[in-house]
């Protein structure tokens, strides 16, 4: 029986409902804002998403979906870069920031930056009175409620803020079959999310996994990404990312080896874009590892455990907030497995001192 009272797991269980909280304010008492930052968007050359830690990852979906949508115009780069490289910022350019407190050092710092040398930023926080936000011009509050320990319900809530912004882009009233499909999309999490646990807890090789690599395409690469985070965060295990054609490409060497390494790699594949040649390399790779680990859309992929998302209507980059409540579990699960109490940090080294 899953310890419910647990932080993370608290967190990633009250997901559905803080989801379904955020989307209706996104589309009422907040909606005049996103319009806002949207025009803005628009009347810039160039647009740039940036942030640090978790909420980086948050923007990958928004980033996914401006791409999607046709936006060429549009980079992800983390603060960090933009800190130590001041000549690439410009005034041509829109800095969109996204944190969840609005405090962690680099958005604080960068935000402060912007606004001394007279750049107009925008920025989505769970935090509105924050060092990041009062240096932003526009603030989209996110009005989810703070998670326990780390982003996990903020992961989510803040890329939903940032999704619905990339879906305003262009149009000024919300699109009401995507509204219906991502509220029965979050009815659907609401109803799985103990089912998807029990079988992750099913799993019988997840305690002696040194470490993953998960293998995807398109925005299943940056899933990965936001999956390898919570892994290495609430497990304490590796988790690299690559995408399919490239690991096939040397890294599978790692996979094909653990017969004479003392490593043992476990295998994921988020099957985003399916084609023959990626079926024939996930397939090499369950003939050298069949502990591995498959979520798609495929109920028939080989896979030592299957995960077959639901079809709910909604686009890849959407769809990144239903995959996401899966390697939440995933990572809550595999710290069980290997001794580890989910929610136990070291330290808080990315809160601004």
């Amino acid at each position: 029986m899953a310890n419910e009272t647990n932080p993370i797991l608290a967190n990633i269980f009250e997901q559905p409902a803080e989801l379904h909280r955020v989307l209706d304010d996104l589309c009422g008492p907040h909606l005049d804002k996103v319009r806002e930052i949207c025009a803005l968007m628009q009347s810039y050359d160039r647009v740039v998403l940036t942030s640090m830690g978790s909420a980086l990852y948050s923007l990958m979906p928004m980033y996914e979906a401006l791409v999607d949508d046709g936006w060429r115009n549009v980079e992800l780069v983390e603060t960090a870069t933009l800190i130590h490289h001041p000549e690439r910022v410009h005034h041509d350019t829109l800095y969109i920031l996204m944190s969840r407190s609005g405090e962690s050092r680099e958005v604080a710092d960068f935000a402060a930056w912007l606004d001394a040398h007279g750049h107009e930023a925008a920025c989505v926080t769970m935090t509105p009175a924050s060092t990041m936000a009062t240096h932003c011009a526009h603030v989209l509050h996110d009005v989810a409620s703070y998670d326990k320990i780390v982003c996990i319900k903020a992961y989510s809530s803040m890329a939903l803020c940032g999704l619905f912004i990339a879906h305003m882009a262009g149009r000024t009233e919300p699109d009401a079959t995507l509204v219906s499909a991502l509220h029965g999309a979050l009815d659907w999490m609401e109803a799985n999310k103990r089912a998807i646990l029990a079988r992750l807890e099913e799993v019988p090789f997840l305690s002696a996994t040194d470490c993953f690599y998960l293998i995807s395409r398109d925005e299943g690469v940056n899933m990965a990404r936001s999956a390898s985070l919570w892994i290495e965060e609430t497990a304490k295990v590796g988790a690299n990312v690559m995408t399919a054609d490239n690991f096939y490409h040397g890294p599978m060497e790692l996979v094909r080896a653990q017969g004479i390494t003392r490593t043992r790699t476990t295998p994921v594949l988020i099957d985003v874009c399916p084609d023959e040649r990626s079926r024939m390399i996930w397939g090499y790779v369950n003939d050298a590892a069949p502990d591995s680990l498959y979520f798609g859309f495929d109920d028939s992929a080989r896979a030592g455990a299957r995960f077959t998302f639901p079809e709910l209507g909604l686009d890849g980059p959407w769809m990144m907030l239903v995959e996401a409540i899966y390697f939440q579990l995933l990572s809550y699960q595999v710290a069980l497995a290997h001794g580890v109490e989910p929610g136990m940090f070291f330290e808080d080294g990315w809160v601004v001192k």
